[in-house]
């Protein structure tokens, strides 16, 4: 299916769910949810259901939000961002004045994340990952992990795609710096290679 056909079902289901058809809400969530799900498990070790709940809650309460523009999945990325956020905030009694895009997940939570893969080298590269600041973490997952485009990933973040492009480089070179921190001998190599092999794939 074409992405424009696909935003264009995305958003006849979501019309048809915001006008009280239960069974279009049900589709519409089942199509996005591993993603959303992903999204947000990354970076909580609880309530990461929730999250994903309040996000498609939020896409029918807030219809105007939706510019026609960018795809369904991107308007749904920038709304479960802004519910990450808050979420955080909430939870950390963040005091006015710090800026949680610059935090680290590993900075905001107390233990490592569970759904890290069962391989060392990926591993070592999620773990390095979740020390990143949010906003670094953020463009790197979203871009390369659930390849959105650039511009996808700008509309999601709600940032230019050039600002977008810079944190894809300084998150790449501080990946690296974690991983050659968090990493010894063969799960290293290991490690970098992955990496490696996760730039190559897709190119800014």
């Amino acid at each position: 299916m074409a992405a424009g056909e696909e935003t264009e079902h995305d958003m006849e289901l979501l019309n048809a769910w915001r006008s009280g058809d239960e069974g279009a809400g049900k589709r519409l969530f089942e199509r996005h949810f591993d993603a959303m799900y992903r999204f947000f498990r990354s970076k909580v070790e609880r309530g990461a259901e929730d999250l994903v709940q309040q996000t498609f809650l939020s896409c029918v309460h807030n219809k105007a939000q939706f510019r026609a523009d960018c795809s369904f999945r991107t308007y749904l990325y920038r709304i479960a961002r802004s519910r990450l956020l808050d979420g955080f905030r909430k939870s950390q009694r963040t005091p006015e004045g710090v800026n949680v895009d610059e935090m680290s997940i590993a900075e905001m939570r107390t233990s490592p994340s569970s759904w890290l893969a069962n391989k060392e080298e990926r591993r070592a590269l999620h773990q390095a990952l979740e020390r990143l600041p949010l906003d670094l973490h953020m463009a790197i997952e979203l871009f390369y992990f659930e390849e959105l485009s650039a511009s996808e990933v700008a509309e999601a973040l709600e940032v230019p795609e050039g600002t977008v492009r810079s944190r894809l480089r300084r998150g790449l070179a501080k990946l690296r710096s974690e991983l050659e921190r968090l990493s010894e001998g063969q799960h290293l190599e290991q490690s970098l290679a992955t990496l490696e092999k996760l730039m190559r794939a897709r190119t800014t």
